[in-house]
């Protein structure tokens, strides 16, 4: 017997990049980006929902590291006391670190819905 809240389609799996992803950013990070790339390369077989959420989930990855790596490089480079290096270190890492965290909780909600995830289409 059905219950009236059941999926009557299956499932499309876009949740688990997204899950790697936050877990890339919040528990596991080297593993968690290794198991996305593995996710990106063998997504050819997978649904387009999935392939999307996977590239995404990727892409951003990619983006935060370069994006706050090269914030503390630069950081470091022009500033030359340490406690201002640290303190814009800090806030610059804490800053996009959160972004990137709210983002992934977004596309996991598009994912848990069957939706897109919000990037840009032309990369996914």
């Amino acid at each position: 017997m059905q219950y009236s809240g059941a999926q009557t389609k299956p499932a499309s799996g876009a949740v688990v990049p997204v899950i790697w992803y936050l877990l890339n950013l919040l528990a596991m990070p080297v593993i968690g980006f290794v198991i996305l790339l593995w996710m990106y390369v063998g997504s050819s077989g997978v649904n387009e929902l999935r392939r999307a959420h996977t590239r995404a989930a990727l892409y951003m990855s990619l983006i935060g590291f370069t994006l706050i790596s090269s914030g503390v490089a630069i950081s470091w480079t022009f500033f030359t006391d340490v406690g201002h290096f640290g303190t814009f270190a800090l806030v610059w890492a804490i800053a996009l670190h959160t972004g990137f965290v709210l983002w992934g909780m977004v596309s996991l909600a598009q994912a848990i819905s069957d939706k897109r995830p919000l990037f840009p289409a032309r990369w996914l």
